[in-house]
């Protein structure tokens, strides 16, 4: 019987401290020994997400971005879910009266605001992310039409998620507390096709795994909407509403929450 795994990587795989636990390594190796497939899904970017992927040994494609990418292991564009030109461009005077931090993120790069700290990993790639004023910022968007999503860093901006403002775009909006990652919270908004769960149906039939049993666990709504495909796992520290649609709750990310999906539906 062919298995797919699918794990968040941010209070899932890593404990709460940002960490990999060995257990959770030890698990997902044995489950590869038996036959098993692993992905990451994440809202990390592919940059962010290979900190953790190059720790694992992957060689499998990555759902980054929360799902607006798809990405090879060398870092190929395989599919995207684009806000759409025009959407993005009257998105921009939202974001730039905001008084906190931006980001546009294309699908190759991020360009940021003058202002957000470009000085750790991953964000210290200027491949991946481009500081840019913020008079300059309608010009610069004004090339691309692959945007994938906007964001915003800072303080209490969950308040942001219920904003009606945008719900007028018709697009999905996203929120995500400060973590060992990031010590930021944020708020995104993306194409109303764009989720973990599109991105890893599609990868899973590009993987010929249509039929496979998919084992996805994650701790936020965003993972929530991969549990469809298959079963679905939140471990302990996942919001009650993720809770609520998990088949199975597994114990809290800091006591190898992976490891124990691992052991109960595939070893």
């Amino acid at each position: 019987m062919a298995y797919l795994i699918v794990s968040d990587i941010d209070h899932t795989l890593l404990n709460s401290s940002g960490e990999l636990l060995d257990v959770n390594v030890s698990a997902l190796s044995a489950a590869q020994a038996a036959g098993a497939t692993v992905v990451l899904a994440t809202a990390r970017s592919y940059a962010g997400a290979r900190l953790v992927y190059d720790l694992l040994g992957l060689n499998t494609p990555l759902v980054v971005s929360n799902g607006t990418l798809v990405m090879s292991a060398r870092g190929e564009l395989l599919m995207a879910q684009t806000l759409g030109k025009q959407t993005a461009r009257d998105i921009v005077p939202l974001f730039k009266e905001s008084p906190h931090h931006w980001s546009f993120r294309t699908t190759s790069r991020a360009y940021v605001h003058p202002e957000f700290d470009v000085s750790l990993p991953p964000f210290n790639d200027p491949a991946h992310y481009m500081p840019t004023e913020t008079h300059v910022l309608e010009d610069v968007l004004g090339e691309h039409s692959d945007i994938i999503s906007a964001t915003l860093y800072g303080q209490n901006l969950h308040t942001y998620q219920h904003d009606a403002r945008w719900q007028a775009f018709n697009v999905t909006t996203d929120y995500y507390p400060a973590s060992a990652f990031s010590k930021y919270e944020a708020f995104s908004v993306m194409s109303k096709t764009a989720s973990k769960g599109n991105a890893v149906a599609w990868l899973r039939n590009q993987l010929g795994l249509a039929s496979a049993v998919t084992v996805c666990i994650g701790d936020s709504v965003a993972d929530a909407t991969m549990f469809p495909l298959g079963i679905g796992v939140a471990p302990e520290n996942a919001l009650d509403v993720v809770k609520l649609q998990a088949d199975w709750v597994a114990p809290h990310c800091d006591d190898g929450a992976v490891a124990a999906a691992i052991e109960r539906f595939i070893l």
